[in-house]
């Protein structure tokens, strides 16, 4: 097994909170899981680290970082930047058929929790990848796939939640998008991604009075 497959298992583990926030692993254990030498395992850890997924705990191992307030508050802002960016190009410059794709996010039936998030996170990557611009579309896409950590983290405190809601505002901004309407699209999309701040945040608040 190569260095990019040991990755990427962590990172979804990681991601899918698989390995949650502050599950400690070693280099050694890890090896002997993947059945390689230690040092494609190192290497793995070490990409994780510069993407903040994990932290060095000198001469113990590694550990999954946690996601603090701060962190949310972060990914949420910068996140905020790339979709609008995202949702106006797409509105002003994407062809007809493209936008057409987006009809398939209008409905949501299952009950389930993990097939919504995979849901919400297909409609949000969808949307940014209509803009056209690849860097962006694609930076947006890997912020979103990590920001599913934190919907599966407040998973807990929000659930019986209808999603109804969210998959109306989905519809919405998919109307704004095909009628190109740039600044109505930005403006839905901007109040979408507000409240889900502010449901995570709560939800943040609310686990830490758990611990």
């Amino acid at each position: 097994m190569r260095q990019t497959e040991i990755y990427q298992a962590l990172r979804g583990d990681i991601l899918t909170c698989k390995l949650p926030p502050g599950a400690e692993l070693r280099e050694q254990e890890l090896a002997q899981q993947f059945k390689v030498s230690k040092s494609p395992v190192r290497e793995a850890l070490q990409h994780l680290v510069k993407e903040g997924l994990m932290t060095v705990m000198p001469r113990q191992g590694y550990r999954v970082s946690p996601v603090s307030m701060s962190d949310a508050q972060d990914m949420f802002a910068f996140r905020k930047v790339l979709e609008l960016a995202c949702v106006a190009e797409a509105a002003k410059s994407a062809d007809d058929e493209t936008l057409r794709t987006l009809d398939r996010f209008r409905s949501f039936e299952s009950a389930d929790q993990e097939e919504f998030i995979a849901y919400n996170r297909d409609f949000h990557c969808a949307l940014a990848q209509c803009s056209g611009n690849n860097r962006m579309s694609r930076a947006a896409s890997d912020l979103i796939e990590e920001m599913d950590r934190l919907v599966r983290m407040s998973v807990a405190a929000i659930r019986g939640r209808n999603p109804r809601k969210l998959v109306e505002e989905h519809a919405h901004i998919i109307d704004a998008v095909q009628k190109r309407n740039a600044k109505q699209a930005v403006n839905l999309l901007k109040s979408h991604t507000t409240a889900a701040e502010k449901r995570f945040i709560t939800a943040l608040e609310w686990a830490a009075v758990q611990a």
